[in-house]
């Protein structure tokens, strides 16, 4: 089953009539948004599918539509900030796609993170907000941890999405990353993104699927490769399963089952990418 998302917002203020945000409903969502001790909801993905970007979107809206503030967490640059308020605002749709994708990251990595998904899930934000004015998207990375160590990466990002709290107490954070930012054990040997919130208050998930594929960069180049977190159960109904022993590796508080294959999405910017030397790697190798 699918709705729209009609909130008063988008009812009352204009005449025109309101571009509603259509969102499928998560199984077990509602459980999380009913527990108030939760102030973080961390969803950890394997970069560059179709479907995770999509998911999360629904759960923006899911938890939205039974009542709650909202702030959502990406892991993009804060560089991108301005970028970003801009689509998800008001401005022309073109231009403010085309001053995101000419940030840097936009035009110059191609591991699954700028996915056409990524920008869909941002518009999908921009409807939303049209509906839900409070809604705020936050930059969670910074470029120079970011470039210094996966250890520094890892500290800045939390105290980022730590620091959100102090600033709407009263939302929910919702937090989309890699998943070993939202892992609350050091999987890699230091303290991960998720390690900085209190544990209590923090749910983390990791998406599993039924196989398929992501998009990656590798030393073959960059394209579609088998990728992903395999269900443990192939035939797990999609949903959210709060229990830490499904979950394939890492400590999390359960999983986030798609109940299918995974779709590769490639980069948003395609100007730059069919001009970047790892595309034409990965086709020079597979012959596609």
């Amino acid at each position: 089953m699918r709705y729209a998302l009609a909130l008063a917002v988008g009812l009352f203020v204009t005449t025109a009539s309101p571009v509603f945000a259509t969102c499928t409903p998560v199984p077990g969502a509602a459980n999380l948004w009913s527990r108030s001790s939760i102030r973080w909801v961390w969803l950890g993905e394997s970069h560059g599918t179709v479907e995770t970007p999509a998911v999360f979107g629904d759960l923006v809206c899911d938890a939205l539509a039974h009542g709650r503030h909202v702030t959502v967490a990406l892991e993009r640059p804060n560089t991108e900030q301005v970028a970003i308020d801009a689509v998800v605002g008001s401005g022309d749709q073109t231009a403010v796609e085309r001053a995101l994708l000419d940030q840097p990251d936009w035009r110059e990595s191609y591991d699954g993170r700028t996915s056409q998904a990524m920008l869909e899930l941002l518009f999908k934000l921009r409807k939303l907000k049209t509906q839900y004015a409070a809604l705020r998207v936050v930059a969670i990375v910074d470029p120079d941890a970011f470039a210094s160590s996966p250890t520094a990466d890892d500290e800045a990002m939390g105290h980022a999405v730590r620091t959100l709290e102090s600033t709407q107490p009263q939302d929910l954070v919702l937090v989309l990353t890699g998943n070993v930012h939202s892992l609350k054990d050091p999987k890699l040997g230091h303290k991960t993104a998720a390690m900085y919130l209190p544990t209590d208050q923090l749910f983390s998930m990791q998406v599993t699927s039924a196989g398929g594929q992501a998009w990656m960069m590798n030393d073959k180049g960059c394209g579609a490769f088998s990728g992903g977190v395999p269900d443990k159960d192939k035939s797990r109904p999609f949903g959210i399963y709060p229990d830490a022993s499904l979950a394939r590796f890492g400590v999390v508080d359960g999983i986030l089952a798609l109940a299918k294959p995974t779709s590769a999405s490639p980069p948003a910017n395609t100007t730059a990418l069919a001009a970047a030397p790892c595309r034409k790697d990965f086709l020079s190798q597979t012959g596609k």
